[in-house]
């Protein structure tokens, strides 16, 4: 027999299982040379066993994106893909995978979301099989060593070609890397807000296709004020699909005015009655509905109706969120939860529920609509490994009618039959203390729009808001995001915000709420007196205090063009003088440049 012929392999623990023998026992037939002991790695890892099949034919447009993104390639190393939703950027993107394949160079795909990677996988999978590795921050730790393993290793003939992950895939050990792919390339989360390092993946992938010699594609149906500034200033190629693939209809935005609806008392709990009627009839056709939310829980806060008296957490200076399924309040800021009290302490009246979340609007929906089948998608429902993949599965096979979700909902998946998506609050995502407001709203109001009508008819997108007026909506309805841009553009530009500055925050903490202000007036002072006008005021941010630490601000805007790692090193030494003051003693000073 040879050990080598796996048909004659068995593992230890099948083997003792099988034959019902002890430990001991094979042990002596192991000494006897009756059976070999041989040590193999096993993958902790799920192993593709499927078929793979050739990609998709491209259409005329995808056909015209690929020869476009080639040229120009030629002369620059970054191209911007703008393509509205639904377009087929993904398909764009695997052709594109093949050809860097068969020069025998490694791809990175990265997406903001872990949520994305569970359609991508099956979808990428069908076409690179076992060429496909995946890697993100719900892998365990053996796992993360195992996939680092298998990007490196370069006698692997067919593992680690094509590496789908989140942002932390950029520091796997690459060998031969020839493309980057940053899908959503708009997203925040693309920014490691803490701990240190705080880098953005997209800056940090430009950075490494310039060490490796590689490509990197940038794609998205909303792009950034800054990358497309980059694409329109000649420092990106721009390349742009206007079409939804096979000529499909971009979905229709129909606005929903509250103050009416409260006025003329036609709402039903938190939905207004149009939504209501549009809703009941999409089910009735057996189609699906995608209802967003940006806010977990049930209620953003408890309040008494008596004395306002509103439960805060003990070390942030922020309301606690009200879980009714857990029946806890819990602070989205630093984690601390605790049992939700009935009573205000004061006055002993009963708290009330303020406002709503994801899971008030799933018990509103059940009570709206019995019969169907509801599921919510938010950070409470996906904390385990699977559970974005059962969520997603479950809607993708039409086990589930109405979807309600966070920003999770908004980006990247595809399903058949959703032809209705509701937005709840939109006025929230506007209405941000942040000149990135109206950029992120409109982004997010896009992408969640692009779920509805993918296949056949148009989707329609259902927004309820009290200020229908807002030129925003004029954009979203229009689809139109150059009028977006050059809005944005023009009043970044006279207040001296990115894309024409670079920004540099430097928070400031410490347990000591005085010792917090005279380091912040001197640092602020020292700033000043090296940058001048670049140097904002001490700002007091709106969660003023985190994790009981008391926090500070100070903004500087440095011209681009202008030598950051000079203002960089005069900051170090100003940080280090201000540390080493007798009252400045203890406090925690950190920059971010560029934070998002």
């Amino acid at each position: 027999m040879r050990l080598s012929d796996s048909r004659f392999r068995v593992e230890r623990r099948v083997l003792l299982e099988a034959s019902g023998v002890s430990g001991a026992i094979l042990r002596t037939l192991i000494e006897k040379g009756i059976f070999l002991e041989d040590e193999q790695p096993i993958s902790r890892l799920r192993q593709y066993t499927g078929i793979t099949k050739a990609a998709h034919t491209l259409d005329q447009q995808q056909h015209v994106a690929i020869e476009q993104i080639h040229k120009a390639w030629n002369d620059k190393t970054v191209t911007l893909l703008h393509g509205v939703t639904s377009s087929g950027k993904t398909e764009v993107y695997i052709h594109l995978i093949e050809e860097v394949l068969q020069k025998g160079m490694q791809v990175l795909y990265l997406v903001p979301e872990i949520a994305l990677t569970t359609q991508l996988t099956e979808r990428l999978q069908a076409v690179f099989g076992k060429q496909l590795v995946v890697y993100h921050s719900r892998f365990s730790n053996a796992e993360r060593v195992e996939i680092y393993h298998e990007v490196r290793d370069e006698r692997s003939e067919v593992k680690g070609k094509v590496i789908l992950g989140a942002r932390s895939a950029i520091f796997l050990p690459f060998k031969e890397l020839g493309l980057i792919i940053v899908d959503e390339e708009h997203e925040p989360s693309y920014k490691q807000q803490d701990p240190a390092p705080r880098y953005h993946a997209r800056s940090a992938a430009i950075m490494m296709a310039q060490w490796y010699g590689a490509k990197v594609l940038l794609g998205t149906a909303t792009p950034s004020i800054e990358s497309y500034h980059n694409a329109l200033s000649g420092k990106y190629a721009l390349v742009e699909m206007t079409e939804r693939f096979q000529g499909l209809q971009l979905p229709q935005i129909t606005m929903i005015d509250l103050q009416r609806q409260y006025h003329r008392k036609e709402m039903y709990g938190h939905f207004a009655d149009p939504v209501v009627f549009r809703i009941r009839e999409e089910i009735a056709k057996g189609k699906q509905v995608i209802l967003f939310q940006n806010r977990r829980g049930y209620a953003p806060y408890l309040q008494c109706p008596s004395c306002g008296e509103v439960p805060k957490c003990p070390n942030c200076d922020v309301s606690m969120t009200y879980h009714k399924g857990s029946h806890t309040l819990v602070c989205h800021c630093c984690g601390h939860s605790t049992t939700a009290p009935k009573t205000c302490p004061k006055c002993q009246s009963e708290y009330k529920a303020q406002g709503f979340g994801t899971e008030r609007l799933e018990e509103e929906i059940q009570t709206l609509f019995p019969n169907a089948r509801v599921a919510r998608m938010d950070l409470d429902t996906t904390r385990k490994k699977d559970g974005h993949q059962r969520i997603i599965d479950q809607f993708a096979q039409h086990e589930v009618d109405i979807l309600i979700g966070t920003q999770m909902v908004t980006k990247g998946l595809h399903f058949n039959d959703v032809s209705l998506v509701v937005v709840l609050q939109a006025d929230s995502l506007l209405n941000q203390p942040d000149f990135r407001s109206y950029e992120h709203g409109f982004q997010m109001l896009e992408q969640v729009s692009g779920r509805a009508g993918r296949t056949g008819a148009q989707g329609e997108v259902m927004i309820q808001t009290f200020d229908p007026k807002n030129p925003i909506f004029d954009y979203l309805k229009k689809h139109d995001y150059l009028s977006l841009y050059t809005q944005q553009v023009e009043e970044r530009k006279m207040f001296h915000f990115p894309p024409f500055h670079r920004m540099i925050v430097l928070t400031l903490k410490h347990r000591d709420a005085g010792r917090l202000e005279a380091a912040s007036e001197l640092l602020q002072a020292h700033m000043r007196g090296t940058f001048g006008k670049r140097v904002s005021s001490v700002i007091v941010p709106s969660i003023s205090r985190q994790q009981n630490m008391y926090v500070r601000q100070i903004r500087l805007m440095i011209e681009v063009g202008a030598n950051i790692n000079k203002a960089k090193d005069l900051l170090r030494e100003q940080i280090r003088m201000v540390q080493q003051q007798a009252n400045c003693k203890g406090t925690t000073i950190f920059a971010d440049v560029d934070p998002m």
